[in-house]
C-alpha cells in the first residue's frame, strides 16, 4: 500500500537536492505534493519528472522568506487539494567560512531570513489547517553544524547559528503542539551533495572531511522523511533524526510487540 496515499505535502525548496528527491519519495507514497522555491525552471523540470512517474506535483514559485508568498503557496495548496498534511521545511542557503567580525550584515539576513525566518513563516500559515485537522507532520531540515559539541572546525558561522536556531526552533514548538495531534521533528540528512557546500573547495572539503563527514546523494534522506511523514497523530514530537544513523523500525515486529503488550 502506499504510504502516504491521499495525503498532501508541502516541500519547500522543492526544484533541486533533497527537496526535489524528497518530494519526488513523497509522489511515488501517494502524496499531492506541492513544490515551491524561487526558481520556476527547477520547479517546473522537477514537477514534470515527478508527473513523468504517475505522481500529483504542482509548483508553485516563491520566496519563503515573504510573507506573502508564504501565505499565497500555503493558500494555492488548500484550494487545490483541500488539505494539508504534511510540511517539509528545507529551503536553505550557505554562508560564507569568515570570521564573525568580517561577516557583512547582508550575508547574516539572508541566512537567517531563509533558513529560520522561512521555517517559521511556513509553520505559521500551515499550522491553523493541521490543527483544524487534528494531525499533520512538520519535517525541519537541520544539520549537525547545529548540534553543540566539541568540535575543531566551524564551516560558516551564519548557517551554524541557524541550525542552532532550527534545533531550538523544533523542541519549543513542540512543546505547544502536544496534545494537538500535529508533530514536527527535526531531520539531519548529514552531508549531501548538493549546491549548499559548493563554496568549499575540493581540499578545504578534503581536509575536514573527518569533521564534516563523507557526502551522500540526496535520496539518502528519504526513508526517514517518508517515516516522519508517516507518524501518527501525537506519536512522535520534538525529536531529531540523524539519517546517517536511523533505521527504520521493523512494522511486523512492532505488531508483534504491541499484541503480546495487549
Amino acid at each position: 500500500m502506499s504510504r502516504l496515499a491521499g495525503k498532501v505535502a508541502i516541500v519547500t525548496g522543492g526544484g533541486r537536492g533533497i527537496g526535489a528527491s524528497i518530494a519526488t519519495a513523497f509522489a511515488r507514497e501517494g502524496a499531492g505534493v506541492v513544490i515551491t522555491s524561487r526558481t520556476q525552471s527547477e520547479l517546473d523540470d522537477t514537477a514534470r519528472s515527478i508527473q513523468a512517474q504517475g505522481g500529483v506535483a504542482f509548483p508553485v514559485v516563491g520566496s519563503v522568506s515573504n510573507s506573502a508568498d508564504v501565505e499565497r503557496v500555503v493558500r494555492a495548496t488548500a484550494s487545490r487539494f483541500g488539505r494539508i498534511d504534511i510540511l517539509v521545511n528545507n529551503a536553505g542557503v550557505s554562508g560564507s567560512t569568515r570570521d564573525i567580525q568580517d561577516i557583512p550584515e547582508s550575508e547574516w539576513d539572508n541566512v537567517i531570513n531563509t533558513n529560520v525566518k522561512g521555517y517559521f513563516l511556513f509553520t505559521k500559515y500551515v499550522l491553523p489547517h493541521m490543527l483544524k485537522q487534528r494531525s499533520g507532520n512538520i519535517i525541519n531540515l537541520t544539520s549537525g553544524a547545529g548540534l553543540k559539541r566539541p568540535r575543531t572546525y566551524v564551516m560558516s558561522l551564519t548557517y551554524s547559528i541557524s541550525k542552532f536556531a532550527i534545533e531550538g526552533f523544533t523542541h519549543v514548538v513542540s512543546v505547544r503542539l502536544k496534545g494537538t495531534g500535529v508533530n514536527i521533528n527535526a531531520l539531519n540528512p548529514g552531508p549531501v551533495k548538493t549546491r549548499l557546500l559548493d563554496f568549499l573547495s575540493p581540499e578545504e572539503y578534503e581536509a575536514n572531511a573527518k569533521e564534516l563527514g563523507q557526502r551522500k546523494q540526496p535520496e539518502s534522506a528519504n526513508k526517514l522523511a517518508l517515516y516522519l511523514a508517516s507518524l501518527k497523530p501525537g506519536e512522535i514530537n520534538g525529536e531529531t533524526f540523524d539519517a546517517r544513523v536511523w533505521i527504520e523500525p521493523d512494522a511486523k515486529q512492532e505488531t508483534v510487540q504491541s499484541k503480546a503488550a495487549a
